[in-house]
């Protein structure tokens, strides 16, 4: 790091009836004591509580301890690549939503088109602007402040929507039990009824799924976990599948091996990632197609996949796939419409319990989604 820039750096003041922004703490990773000399000193100046390690090992130690809004990460480190360190990062659910700006040498293309995949929100490049790296630390400080505001909107509708939409359920399945078939103003209603109890469950279904998404997100969602039968688990969702996928006329298959153990899980949870992941199946099967669902053990932990025949997933997709409210090309056969958080929920349900889940095409046509759950 040059002289010039730490002069620049220390000779940085606000301007007159500026009061410094303040508005976070912020983690820079970086072996270059200059450089972290630089950028703590002009971060400093504007307000923010920074905090500097010189390499992953002593990262990690920081955020074991304190949390930060925003880290600064050098992609080559002495001890480990920032590469690994950001997916390392990426796995833990309370860092998910930390911005991270790596910090790249001009010839390191490649690197920073891999850290944006694996989940960098964006890069600066070695000499740096300090103006640059200032700017882009306030707009994504700012872009995870809306991301907030946003999640704790959706939150507070959340709560507010569920009872009346319940309450709304509640009448018209009484309404609808209390109705007489005969007269064409009985079969109206009736019509009438079962459009209401289908727009309330998928009213109720985005509800679930913005309560669950925010609990996730915030570490409240806790496993309730139980010797388990995923054998029956899997039945049991793919009967609740049955009358949607009769209704597209698609089949449903299952396919079982004899050494299926009792595992530790919460039943109710991987029911919820079953039912979620055989409804995307029939949602995008075309008619007359089949659905196959494969439970099997390999090694110390159990498979399940469903198998579809349907268009199968765009290789410029498939990083998207378990990503929060993405939108991919493939339109549902039926028109069906979605929250956007099925997939995103599922991946946290699954690494909650200590699995993988992911998505491969087949060899002929479809996709295949699995996940994993250990066994022991």
């Amino acid at each position: 790091m040059s002289k010039t820039n730490l002069e620049e750096a220390r000779n940085l003041r606000p301007p007159e009836g500026h009061a410094p922004s303040g508005q976070g703490r912020l983690l820079i990773v970086d072996d270059s004591s200059g450089v972290r000399d630089v950028l703590a000193i002009k971060l400093q100046r504007e307000g923010y509580v920074v905090s500097t390690a010189e390499n992953a090992h002593d990262a990690l130690a920081l955020l074991e301890g304190r949390s930060f809004d925003l880290m600064l990460l050098d992609i080559r480190l002495p001890d480990m690549s920032g590469l690994t360190l950001l997916r390392q990062l990426r796995e833990k659910q309370n860092l998910l939503d930390m911005p991270i700006i790596m910090v790249s040498g001009l010839d390191q293309p490649e690197d920073v088109v891999s850290a944006l995949r694996d989940g960098a929100n964006d890069y600066v490049t070695k000499p740096f602007d300090l103006g640059i790296v200032l700017a882009r630390v306030r707009t994504q400080l700012a872009l995870k402040e809306l991301k907030q505001a946003k999640d704790r909107f959706l939150q507070i509708a959340s709560h507010d929507l569920k009872k009346p939409i319940m309450l709304v359920l509640d009448i018209a399945r009484q309404l609808r039990l209390e109705s007489k078939p005969g007269s064409p103003r009985t079969d109206d209603e009736h019509s009438s009824l079962s459009f209401i109890i289908e727009t309330g469950e998928y009213m109720q279904g985005i509800v679930e799924d913005l309560l669950n998404w925010g609990a996730l997100r915030e570490g409240r969602l806790r496993l309730t976990t139980l010797p388990t039968d995923l054998g029956a688990v899997v039945r049991q969702a793919v009967t609740r599948n049955s009358v949607y996928a009769s209704s597209k006329r698609i089949g449903l298959k299952m396919e079982f091996t004899n050494n299926i153990p009792t595992i530790l899980a919460d039943d109710s949870r991987i029911m919820q990632v079953l039912e979620n992941l055989i409804g995307n199946a029939i949602k995008f099967s075309p008619e007359d197609k089949t659905i196959t669902v494969r439970t099997f053990r390999n090694g110390d932990s159990l498979t399940c996949e469903i198998s579809d025949q349907g268009p199968g997933i765009p290789d410029a997709e498939r990083e998207k796939l378990f990503v929060a409210y993405s939108r991919l090309s493939n339109r549902p056969t039926g028109g069906e419409t979605s929250s956007g958080l099925g997939l995103a929920i599922c991946r946290e349900m699954i690494h909650l319990h200590g699995g993988e889940i992911g998505a491969r095409n087949n060899p002929d046509a479809g996709a295949t989604f699995w996940f994993t759950l250990p066994c022991d």
